[in-house]
């Protein structure tokens, strides 16, 4: 391509040389650049308060699959007008969604993070998940993170990829969820493990745009190979299903997850009064 590019570009200006002098005449009345500049320094340049890197945070990590209007199924069904009461208490207590790079920019760089943050993931593109939660998401004014089996887009009953185009350019979040969703320990080291991991990324980079910086592992399930293979395809960070409420440097590979039930009835007491301490 960048050859391509050249040859399309260096033929006209031999033979146009004036264009050259034009183009250089231009450059020297151009403001500089724009330099790339790390999360950071765009804190430090908005005149946010910097802090030391915490060692962790706690905030709750949700975890969805369906969003359907039928009675719910099991723990990973929810009715829309369920979805909207969960949206509605968080926004009554004071939550605020962020993403999963807000949390790495915190860890890493000590970006603050809002007193009450959440982060709300989706997993393996159902289409309900568009239908229903996104306009909710919405309406209350939260972002999601949507992760996507990439063999299943574009076929019955999950997500379109200009379904997903569409939610990212209202602010939602896409990340890998694989290519095939399998059972990654089951597939040893070699190149089965690296085309799950790896191609799922670059597949949807290609088709959307972006980076995608984010991975959820199949079933929740991993070894340590598995988090180096997630770690080596250059993923920013990654969920699993274990329980809890800590973020951590350390973990920002195996991040905890939580249904929304799992969270009010045993976690949310103590994140919200360790928000609450913060003040």
């Amino acid at each position: 391509m960048l050859i391509t590019r050249r040859g399309a570009l260096v033929a006209p200006l031999l033979l146009v040389s004036p264009l050259r002098a034009l183009a250089e005449e231009l450059d020297r009345h151009s403001p500089p650049a724009t330099p790339e500049i790390s999360a950071l320094q765009a804190a430090e340049a908005e005149g946010r308060p910097q802090l030391p890197p915490p060692a962790e945070v706690e905030l709750p990590i949700l975890l969805y699959h369906h969003v359907v209007p039928a009675h719910a199924q099991g723990p990973l069904f929810v009715t829309p007008e369920g979805f909207e009461k969960q949206l509605q208490y968080l926004q009554d207590n004071g939550y605020r969604s962020v993403s999963f790079d807000d949390v790495a920019d915190c860890l890493e760089f000590g970006v603050p993070l809002p007193e009450r943050p959440v982060i709300l993931s989706f997993d393996d593109g159902w289409e309900n998940q568009f239908e229903y939660a996104f306009p909710l998401l919405q309406k209350y004014g939260f972002i999601g993170t949507f992760y996507v089996v990439t063999n299943y887009l574009d076929h019955q009953n999950f997500m379109t990829l200009d379904q997903l185009r569409e939610m990212l350019a209202a602010g939602m979040m896409i990340g890998s969820h694989t290519r095939n969703h399998p059972a990654l320990p089951s597939l040893g080291t070699g190149q089965r493990l690296k085309d799950e991991v790896v191609n799922s990324k670059i597949w949807l980079e290609e088709q959307l745009g972006v980076p995608i910086d984010t991975f959820a592992y199949p079933y929740g399930s991993y070894t340590a190979a598995v988090v180096a293979a997630v770690k080596a395809a250059g993923y920013r960070t990654a969920r699993s299903v274990d329980g809890g409420t800590r973020a951590a440097l350390d973990d920002i590979d195996i991040l905890p997850a939580l249904l929304f039930s799992q969270y009010v009835n045993h976690y949310r007491a103590n994140v919200e009064q360790t928000a609450d301490a913060r003040r």
